[in-house]
């Protein structure tokens, strides 16, 4: 790795489903409700903690596309907590639709260090002052024929080559019975220095040749009435080499 890369500190996470409405009754959409805003501030508490350079959304920060405007201004006000830059990506669930969320909010409006990715065919975010770049494509339907991956450009060896996928992980290539398919050697062929995924709820390490890749899981899903907790992963990149470190998230 050449030497002239700063080392980054990145905090990866996903599927946070803010606003889940899933629950039968309204006590318990209000509790999952204020689960989930517990959850988020968590994330950011843990950012400002570790004092990462870069936080990675990749994906279903919210649970659907009819959240109310007050979510918004939550999520909104947590992330101006920051002062790093935040690269947020849609996944199936809060998917880029006309009318759907981010299509209706830009989180990015007023803020300079949030990015958004909006292209269905791929977005380069620059970060010059991290050395960094981070790629993505924006999800407009989640189908089988959707390929999270594709179009990704040549990793730049100068800087480091972040890359974000929402989908469901193939460890073979083989005709897809799920949407959004992400396949082991589309991985390994990016060469890029770390795939964030989102989607899987497990948090899982599918790293494929030099490419560290792996799903940060999904922090409501590791909460328990009697003994809250959570985790979201840490990435340090440098010279001696990539290190993934799951963190706990504080939720009591």
């Amino acid at each position: 790795m050449p030497s002239s890369r700063r080392p980054l500190r990145v905090l990866h996470t996903a599927d946070v489903h803010l606003d889940s409405d899933s629950y039968s009754t309204p006590a318990e959409k209000i509790a999952n409700r204020q689960r989930g805003q517990r959850v988020f501030q968590s994330i950011v508490d843990r950012a400002l903690a570790d004092r990462v350079d870069l936080l990675l959304i990749a994906g279903d920060l919210f649970d659907h596309n009819r959240v109310p405007d007050d979510t918004i201004e939550f999520v909104r006000t947590e992330l101006n907590r920051l002062q790093q830059p935040v690269v947020i990506m849609p996944g199936n669930h809060d998917s880029l639709y006309t009318n759907a969320i981010h299509d209706r909010h830009d989180l990015a409006a007023g803020a300079s260090h949030i990015h958004v990715i909006r292209h269905l065919n791929g977005q380069t975010i620059e970060l010059p002052d991290l050395d960094a770049i981070v790629w993505a494509r924006a999800m407009e339907e989640h189908e089988p024929e959707f390929s999270p991956l594709a179009h990704i450009p040549s990793r730049d060896a100068q800087r480091w080559s972040l890359a974000m996928a929402h989908g469901f992980y193939y460890d073979r290539r083989q005709r897809p019975d799920r949407s959004s398919p992400i396949f082991a050697e589309e991985i390994r062929d990016t060469g890029w220095d770390y795939v964030a995924l989102g989607h899987q709820h497990v948090q899982t390490d599918v790293s494929q040749g030099s490419v560290s890749a792996w799903y940060a899981g999904a922090p409501m899903m590791e909460w328990k009435s009697d003994r809250p907790q959570g985790t979201v992963l840490r990435i340090d990149l440098d010279d001696e080499g990539i290190r993934v470190t799951p963190r706990p998230l504080e939720l009591t």
